[in-house]
């Protein structure tokens, strides 16, 4: 439920290669979930459909390549919206006028930076960092409700200098917790994003606690993402994910119709 395209300025997999590639992983569906991040800081990457924001091009590729591919895996039209406080009613209003099936809401900076820049944590330790983060996506998720899944939660973990090496729920409770029970009062979910376990971090973004804690506070809308850019990376780690998924209490996982939960039981335990 979390793939990339060509029509993200960070890949350059055609639609169909994406699609075909999941279809001879034996998968049954596929959310194409571009990028589309409005006023991104001017001096990164820009971050929207196609570099322009053009959502009617996107779809009208994504409703050939569904009825192209229809009865052989299901193709769910997704996008990637780069949330902030200020877009808020702003993403509301794009969400409704466009017939997606699926919205994954990420914060991909904080303190007016992407997490890949060194300049975040250079003047600062890494906990106060992820504090940062971690109030700045508090806050994102409470201005709107245009997503239905959280994006890789823990984001800020892949780009700290230790990555996620001294990473403690713990520390992080207060603003996890409010965090997670926000999530769960809009009725929306998280995502198991695979891309940290099969990029040797050696945990799903969020972190193994992060997805328990989520099902100890009544959680249960959960999605599989590989956040894959390349064909290689879709699939990646599932079925060690959903090993950890049913450690932390789950039995169900989730796909997206029509900004609709659809729970399907998680593949049973190896051996």
């Amino acid at each position: 439920m979390h793939v990339h395209t060509c029509f993200s300025s960070d890949s350059t997999a055609p639609v169909e290669t994406q699609v075909r590639k999941a279809l001879s992983l034996g998968m049954k569906h596929i959310a194409i979930s571009d990028h589309q991040d409005y006023d991104y800081p001017p001096w990164h990457s820009i971050y929207l459909l196609s570099e322009t924001g053009d959502t009617e091009g996107y779809l009208s590729v994504l409703r050939e390549v569904r009825e192209k591919y229809e009865g052989r895996i299901e193709v769910l039209i997704g996008i990637e919206l780069g949330l902030q406080v200020p877009l808020g009613k702003r993403l509301d209003r794009y969400v409704a006028a466009y017939p997606f099936d699926f919205v994954i809401g990420s914060t991909h900076f904080f303190n007016g930076r992407d997490t890949e820049d060194p300049a975040l944590y250079r003047d600062c330790t890494e906990e106060d960092a992820c504090r940062a983060y971690f109030q700045t996506e508090l806050d994102n998720l409470a201005a709107t409700d245009a997503y239905d899944v959280v994006g890789h939660l823990d984001f800020v973990l892949r780009d700290l200098p230790s990555k996620n090496r001294y990473f403690s729920y713990r520390t992080y409770a207060d603003l996890l917790d409010e965090i997670l029970l926000t999530v769960i009062r809009k009725g929306k979910g998280i995502e198991c994003n695979t891309k940290t376990l099969y990029r040797g971090m050696g945990q799903p973004s969020p972190d193994t606690s992060v997805l328990k804690r989520y099902r100890e506070l009544g959680g249960e809308i959960i999605t599989f993402g590989s956040d894959a850019h390349q064909p290689d990376w879709i699939g990646g780690a599932f079925v060690e994910a959903s090993e950890i998924l049913r450690e932390c209490g789950f039995r169900y996982y989730c796909i997206f119709r029509d900004r609709k939960p659809v729970f399907l039981p998680l593949a049973q335990p190896r051996g």
